[in-house]
């Protein structure tokens, strides 16, 4: 795990004379001030009903009872059901946490929700990777003040049981119903807090940025003004195998024999009346992706896309330099080992004719491929001798095209305010072979590097890139443009450093010219988006064969 700032419930607390109070439509919240952070916190708010007994796996219920009295929010609640994590775990975890800056009492400030990735089987707003307070005070210290948010969804088979009866009462999907539960409960109560709910803006990384995507063409594009922006990072609509229902139907039986299901007249229901334990100690590990249910995605993201059948809202999206080096798989030395490694990828139902285009679009010359050529000797052994091929191959078909097909589609759709990145910066103690890999950016994106990194002289340059990003994020919540405080929707003030964020001028998407804001701390720069161009627009051609 990456070194971060405090976490929150071991930082040094000072509690007011009078606790910072909040009243919802459920009733009045106490919450605690933080005044290391200058900062109040409301946490482990509830924002649907337990989803236990007969509610669980079921589409999330809104709370239906008022608070008895005054309601203690001074704690993160529980996290939900995962394995192999640390964290307090119960069924009963549907809660959001609320951490808004001092001092602006008598403002309406914009609002940035955080949904955690984790493949959608692990996470939670209690990790101290995801301590939200970093980019509220730097956002406070940029003069673009806003309030985070972070949320908690029910993960795995929890979250994403699928199977018949499930599909039929409405219930597939249902961590993403969490999450857009947490986004109407934002949308009702925000204002308690001294938030914008007209000023919304989404942001999540991997698994979390995918369901921002999922969001993004869910309900045939219909706009509920749930959230007005939206950033993801390494992730988008194109990426999670959404596999037909029957993919599902032996994953289903295993669970149910292995808990006693099976022979029940009503497996559904059987499941249900499952205690806790019994339903986790089952350790069925399979992993449930979403489907497309009819209801919360009418098709596939790509189908949707290509009729404009999205909600249009300004975006920043973006992908680590290496994305593929998390997704490739090691010990292949030859063309005829990754064609049979792909053949059974993911899920994916890649055929052997596409295979083989992409090996011949991807050679095995990555050194010569931009951005792979910026960190790294592309011969490994102990990795086998073409695992940078497979690494370009697997890093496009899982975030790096879809991010590119992404941004030309909004764009194409008459979203004006589309801004991509390149994150260019490997780990400031990153060990042979350097590269820039999945989530390497996240504690960059929560400004948890100057508590990872300390005093160094060394490392100023990976503090400076990180509040850099902080105040292009400040800025795209404020007025959905990365250039800095009072450059609106104009652009921003010039070179490097001359638009407050310490960046170049970061410019929109366009299809004529599109360009990357290369985020790198031995300095930023803007690049045209056309890298690997031929690989990557044959993956965004075959995105039926992608299950997405």
């Amino acid at each position: 795990m990456l070194p971060v700032l405090t976490f929150l419930s071991s930082v040094s607390l000072v509690i007011a004379a009078t606790s910072p109070l909040a009243t919802v439509k459920n009733g009045t919240l106490q919450g605690r001030y933080s005044s290391e952070w200058n900062q109040d916190f409301f946490l482990g708010i509830p924002y649907a009903q337990p989803p236990v007994g007969q509610l669980r796996f079921r589409w999330p219920q809104s709370l239906n009872t008022s608070y008895d009295g005054i309601r203690d929010a001074t704690q993160y609640g529980y996290s939900c059901y995962q394995y192999g994590s640390m964290f307090n775990l119960s069924e009963d975890c549907l809660t959001l946490n609320v951490v808004r800056p001092s001092g602006y009492e008598n403002q309406s400030l914009p609002v940035l929700m955080w949904i955690y990735g984790g493949g959608l089987t692990a996470g939670s707003t209690a990790d101290p990777q995801y301590n939200i307070s970093g980019i509220v005070k730097t956002a406070s210290d940029s003069g673009q003040p806003f309030i985070g948010l972070s949320i908690n969804y029910r993960l795995g088979v929890w979250g994403f049981l699928q199977n018949p009866a499930i599909l039929q009462e409405g219930s597939s999907n249902a961590g993403l119903l969490d999450q857009r539960m947490a986004m109407r409960w934002v949308r009702e109560n925000i204002a308690a807090f001294g938030g914008d709910a007209d000023r919304v803006t989404i942001w999540g990384e991997s698994a979390g940025a995918q369901s921002i995507g999922l969001h993004l063409h869910s309900y045939g594009g219909r706009n509920d003004n749930l959230y007005q922006a939206a950033i993801m990072e390494s992730g988008g609509p194109v990426g999670t195998s959404l596999n037909p229902l029957p993919f599902y139907t032996v994953a289903f039986e295993n669970l149910t024999r292995t808990v006693g299901c099976w022979t029940s007249s009503n497996q559904l229901a059987c499941l249900r009346n499952l205690t806790s334990q019994q339903l986790f100690d089952s350790n069925y590990t399979v992993t449930w992706n979403p489907i497309v249910d009819g209801g919360f995605l009418t098709a596939y993201p790509s189908q949707l896309a290509a009729k404009d059948t999205f909600v249009h809202v300004p975006i920043l999206m973006g992908a680590n330099s290496d994305e593929g080096v998390s997704f490739s798989t090691h010990g292949l030395d030859n063309a005829t080992a990754i064609f049979n490694n792909l053949l059974y990828w993911r899920n994916y139902a890649l055929s052997p004719p596409s295979i083989r285009t992409l090996l011949a679009l991807y050679p095995n010359n990555p050194s010569a491929e931009p951005p792979y050529r910026d960190h790294t000797n592309t011969t490994f052994p102990r990795y086998g001798l073409a695992w940078r091929r497979d690494a370009a191959i697997g890093g496009d078909l899982v975030i790096i095209a879809q991010r590119r097909k992404t941004c030309e589609e909004f764009v194409k759709g008459g979203v004006q305010d589309v801004y991509s990145y390149r994150f260019d910066t490997p780990l400031w103690n990153a060990s042979a072979p350097v590269s820039v890999p999945h989530f390497v950016n996240v504690v960059f994106s929560f400004q948890n590097i100057s508590g990872a990194l300390g005093p160094l002289p060394e490392y100023q340059a990976y503090k400076d890139l990180s509040l850099s990003i902080g105040k292009a994020y400040a800025s795209f919540v404020s007025n959905h443009q990365p250039n800095g405080a009072g450059a609106g929707h104009k652009g921003g003030g010039g070179g490097v450093g001359g638009n407050g964020t310490g960046l170049p001028e970061w410019p929109k998407y366009t299809l004529g010219a599109p360009k990357n804001m290369v985020l790198n701390a031995n300095g930023s720069f803007v690049e045209d988006d056309t890298w690997r161009r031929g690989g990557i627009a044959f993956i965004n051609s075959i995105s039926r064969e992608l299950l997405a």
